[in-house]
């Protein structure tokens, strides 16, 4: 035997380490997924609420920032969907590649929806919120946010974007690898 072949058995034995790491993975995602639907129930809930004491968005600004929060979930869903193939065994597929790739697109689109949601509030600022009641004071957290990949050029951050295409240029090399695996089986 070449001491440079794997063995079968150190096979088995890896793809059972990624399924168990991808069962994990996808449950953890599955819980943000969760989260995001329960936060974007609760953002449509409070909207309906007159007596609020927040600012008041046009409902256009409101419109783009629900479809970012929709194209979140769409990320988390595929995300736990790339690591059910991946428990499956999946590692170079079709499916995986295209899992991948639509990764990255919902990450542009996330870009494209998150500038023109900092566009549309510059052009349509919130009407300012009602005055409190005397003696009512209100602490929340009105800034946050997650910010892995951030590149910014004349204050418009391009992180999401950059982040996105390197996501789909990723998954072409691994189906153009895939496309070269398969052609190298068919070969005798």
């Amino acid at each position: 035997m070449n001491p440079n072949e794997i063995t079968p058995k150190c096979n088995i034995d890896r793809l059972h380490r990624i399924k168990i790491v991808s069962r994990i993975v996808r449950y953890i995602v599955l819980g943000f997924f969760v989260v995001s639907v329960g936060f974007i129930l609760l953002c449509v809930l409070c909207s309906f609420d007159r007596a609020s004491y927040l600012p008041r968005y046009p409902a256009g600004n409101i419109m783009v920032m629900f479809s970012f929060d929709i194209v979140v979930c769409l990320w988390y869903w595929n995300l736990s969907k790339l690591f059910q193939f991946f428990e499956r065994g999946l590692i170079f597929a079709a499916g995986t590649t295209r899992c991948i790739k639509t990764l990255g697109l919902l990450c542009v689109i996330g870009w494209l929806l998150k500038s023109a949601w900092h566009i549309l509030e510059q052009l349509f600022p919130p009407t300012p919120p009602q005055p409190l009641p005397p003696g009512v004071i209100v602490k929340a957290v009105t800034d946050y946010g997650f910010d892995f990949f951030s590149f910014t050029i004349a204050g418009i951050n391009l992180g999401l974007l950059l982040a996105g295409i390197v996501i789909v240029i990723i998954a072409w090399i691994m189906d153009e690898g895939r496309k070269i695996q398969e052609e190298q089986e068919l070969t005798v």
